[in-house]
């Protein structure tokens, strides 16, 4: 499958960047090339692409980054998804043969909509009036339909919450368990609302991955 990571961060994340290098490198070996979108700040790990527009125009930062890779499809990430568990690549590879058409995408989260309608032991059918059927935390998209869904200026939570669909099919996983970022097991998980979550100091601890704690503080 041709495709691309797409790491969606910003320059005050420049913290979160060291522990998503350990963690993918560790657990995806052979992953496809990876690329970070940021404001002004390059990460010193993987390709960046800087365009400094405000968080007003974050889908205006994700089109102008991707317009011009060279792939048929991108696995849209987020920062603060610290993968735990190895991945299997022809597990994601074999997910190609699902989007295209119509098909815009397919979520990596769990199915969570009882109105979904499973179509086979992986994925499930997004219910066509379920919400944010255009999730942006991890989700494997045809290019041009993200394009097209993308054609509009929002930050990231209105884009999710306004669930403009342009009438594409969208997918979702039936267990969440293509990649584990920690997310099945735990309420919450990463980052929320700017602190740290405390699962993750459990996590890096345990990885031996050295983090300042305090510049965030911890979510309680």
């Amino acid at each position: 499958m041709k495709y691309k990571i797409l790491v969606m961060s910003c320059d005050k994340n420049e913290d979160l960047w060291l522990p998503f290098h350990h963690c993918i490198e560790k657990y995806w070996k052979g992953h496809p090339e990876i690329i970070y979108s940021t404001e002004t700040k390059a990460n010193p790990y993987y390709q960046t692409h800087c365009y400094n527009y405000p968080i007003e125009k974050w889908t205006k930062r994700v089109y102008d980054t991707i317009k011009d890779l060279e792939c048929d499809n991108i696995l849209l990430m987020v920062d603060d998804l610290f993968i735990r568990q190895y991945v299997d690549n022809d597990l994601i590879n074999s997910l190609e043969k699902y989007i295209g058409g119509i098909i815009a995408s397919i979520n990596f989260e769990k199915r969570f909509d009882p109105c979904d309608i499973q179509l086979d032991d992986k994925v499930s059918m997004r219910n066509h009036y379920g919400k944010y059927k255009t999730s942006v935390m991890c989700q494997l998209w045809n290019k041009n339909a993200l394009l097209n869904v993308l054609n509009c200026e929002k930050d990231p939570w209105t884009f999710e919450k306004d669930n403009v669909s342009k009438n594409y099919v969208y997918l979702i996983s039936n267990k969440g368990d293509f990649i584990d970022w920690g997310y099945t097991n735990r309420k919450w998980f990463g980052i929320r609302k700017g602190k740290w979550c405390r699962e993750c100091k459990e996590f890096f601890d345990k990885e031996k991955i050295e983090i300042d704690y305090s510049k965030r503080g911890f979510y309680e």
